[in-house]
């Protein structure tokens, strides 16, 4: 689905008749933007649900913008181009209802669209050569498409969690225990504060790393303390690179999460899908879960089919139940 953003365009000096208009592959799950300038107005779109209708204003090379995301809440950005207008960079928030950071990082862009893969023609490649975790300090598995967490989608389903819980057993249960590794050589894209802890001044952070192999996959984790500053967007890392530790303990709420999460999207031609981390997972990491008991990649899956056959109920993104179809894996 494809939202729009409209605004106007402020004519400060000659060189800022330089056109805008363009598709920039941005830094976030290889979402596009596009911009269309016609006179004083400017229109931007998005390949995804992620924005509601929003506007912006252009004053010279900087473009300030404001939007509401599908879940109400308001995102705001101030990119700053280059000359050419071949890339940009800068910051956004995304602020909750009680004008909280729910989410906020670096936003940055290049010209051009974003490489893509055909996964219903090629099929899933399985290239991902680590696993992303210690699988020995791991219990259980939430399913994709589970009713656990919230609801989490590409746009193209509804209502089902499309990633994986990677639930510890309880004496891992704390925090700066539970690793989290690259399982591919690639670069990180994002490394953004999601809102967890914001009260006592925790900046818990969600990773994005773009495959060196497969540009069009990014891998996404959730609650990561990273290790160090150098975890940054921009930088490369290698298969099996420290990127820092599960935070599953949050001082200020006096509870824990019990689990940490990771997601998987590839940019196809229909646009952005999110798929299973375990469809990318090559023989030789998958024969780590073999090992605790699992028999086959699906055992980690509810089928689109299933799911639809057997729906959960949402509130936005909040489960109003848990269905009545298994929602983990629990490894031996």
């Amino acid at each position: 689905m494809v939202f729009l953003l409209t605004g106007s365009l402020f004519i400060l000096c000659e060189r800022n008749n330089e056109d805008f208009t363009g598709t920039y592959c941005l830094n976030l799950q290889n979402l596009e933007m596009r911009i269309d300038q016609n006179g004083t107005d400017v229109t931007f779109s998005l390949n995804s649900d992620l924005l509601n209708n929003g506007s912006g204003t252009i004053s010279g090379d900087t473009l300030i913008m404001t939007a509401y995301t599908s879940g109400s809440e308001l995102f705001s950005a101030r990119l700053l181009f280059e000359d050419n207008r071949n890339s940009f960079t800068g910051t956004f928030v995304i602020l909750n209802s009680e004008g909280q950071s729910a989410l906020e990082g670096i936003l940055n862009g290049t010209k051009g669209e974003c490489a893509e893969y055909d996964i219903f023609t090629k099929g899933i490649p399985q290239f991902a050569e680590k696993n992303f975790t210690q699988l020995n300090k791991i219990e259980k598995i939430s399913k994709f498409r589970s009713g656990f967490g919230h609801s989490y989608t590409d746009g193209n389903e509804t209502c089902r969690s499309m990633k994986h819980y990677f639930d510890p057993f309880p004496r891992f249960r704390d925090n700066n225990i539970v690793e989290i590794y690259s399982p591919v050589n690639g670069i990180i894209t994002s490394v953004v504060n999601d809102g967890h802890g914001a009260s006592i001044g925790l900046k818990n952070k969600e990773i994005q790393i773009k495959s060196a192999d497969q540009p069009a996959f990014i891998f996404i984790f959730f609650h990561c303390d990273i290790i160090s500053e150098a975890i940054a967007s921009g930088k490369s890392v290698q298969a099996g690179e420290l990127l820092g530790y599960a935070r599953l303990y949050y001082e200020d709420l006096q509870q824990y999460a019990t689990s940490f999460d990771i997601a998987v999207s590839v940019n196809t031609p229909a646009g952005m899908r999110l798929i299973s981390y375990f469809d990318v997972l090559n023989d030789q990491v998958f024969n780590e879960f073999v090992s605790r008991g699992a028999n086959a990649r699906s055992d980690f899956v509810i089928t689109r089919e299933a799911r639809d056959a057997s729906p959960l109920q949402c509130d936005g993104e909040t489960f109003l139940n848990s269905g009545i179809l298994e929602n983990w894996l629990t490894l031996n």
